[in-house]
């Protein structure tokens, strides 16, 4: 009479198809979120353009969730599925970081062929979303770990990160480090031509405060935003507050235009170097997004 093979079924079970990318699509999943936390903790070192975070980005999380959801057993099934089985397949247990480079090369092959698109910048997109996921796949199947397992460790990773990303947006917030500050100019250094929306918007603000503007956003009579164009006069207010979410002192340049409804203040943002003007576009108390229209110098 044998002795029984207590190991056997974990490492059958570990080996075979369906166990080859055990986590990977967790670590996906871990990895988004963490990114969209860490885009959220550096707002202060962006320039939001006046609009903070939006309610409706709120509103939306349920959705992206989702989507990211259904995208990581996607991205399971094409990329780290394939890179796992390939590592089996040849007998190489630590050579998945060269075949997903390969798989890698081959979608981005593909994507070059059909779209045209540049292979350096489709590569580094292709492969880089797919590292934590083949780690995290080749971790489960070494040791031999099974989903819930799985869960429990990028969980517990993904909930580190997110405690990291919090207390780094306290610190930023409350030091300003690094922070986002706009230019803070001259009123002469305003005057001149601005364009934006690639030549479709243009503004032209004179040293003598005559302003001439073509197709730039204005509310109009039903309510709705519009464009509108026309002579008028331009007065500019150094250093008043933009109301977002990090409230930065900004320069606002207002206009006056004959034949024009009320417009909004085109407030400064950019550089120094290269500054720029914007105007938000929608109502800061309703819930639909907003954008902000830009103009360039120049």
């Amino acid at each position: 009479m044998g002795m029984p093979e207590v190991h056997a079924e974990p490492a059958a079970r570990s080996g075979s198809r369906s166990r080859l990318s055990t986590g990977s699509e967790l670590a996906f999943i871990g990895q988004c979120v963490v990114a969209g936390a860490a885009f959220l903790a550096t707002s202060g070192m962006r320039d939001d353009h006046g609009l903070g975070i939006d309610s409706a980005v709120f509103a939306a999380v349920p959705i992206m969730l989702l989507v990211v959801v259904l995208v990581a057993y996607l991205h399971r099934v094409l990329f780290t599925l394939p890179v796992m089985a390939l590592t089996r397949a040849l007998g190489n247990p630590w050579g998945a970081p060269l075949w997903a480079a390969a798989v890698a090369a081959a979608y981005t092959g593909w994507a070059g062929a059909a779209w045209g698109l540049p292979y350096g910048w489709t590569a580094l997109w292709i492969a880089g979303p797919g590292v934590l996921p083949v780690v995290a796949a080749s971790y489960a199947r070494h040791r031999s770990l099974g989903w819930t397992g799985m869960a429990a460790r990028v969980g517990a990773v993904t909930g580190i990160a997110l405690l990291l990303c919090a207390f780094g947006a306290f610190l930023q917030e409350r030091t300003g480090f690094a922070a986002y500050e706009p230019p803070r100019l001259e009123r002469s250094r305003y005057a001149g031509e601005w364009i934006g929306g690639g030549g479709a918007y243009r503004l032209r603000l004179d040293e003598n405060g005559e302003a001439v503007a073509g197709n730039l956003a204005q509310v109009a009579p039903t309510g709705l935003w519009d464009t509108c164009s026309g002579t008028g006069k331009w007065t500019f207010e150094p250093g008043r507050g933009s109301g977002g979410l990090f409230d930065r002192p900004r320069d606002r340049v207002t206009l006056t235009i004959e034949g024009c409804g009320p417009m909004r203040d085109w407030q400064a943002a950019g550089t120094a170097e290269r500054p720029e003007l914007f105007c938000i576009l929608g109502d800061p108390e309703d819930l639909h997004p907003r954008s902000a229209e830009t103009l360039h110098r120049l």
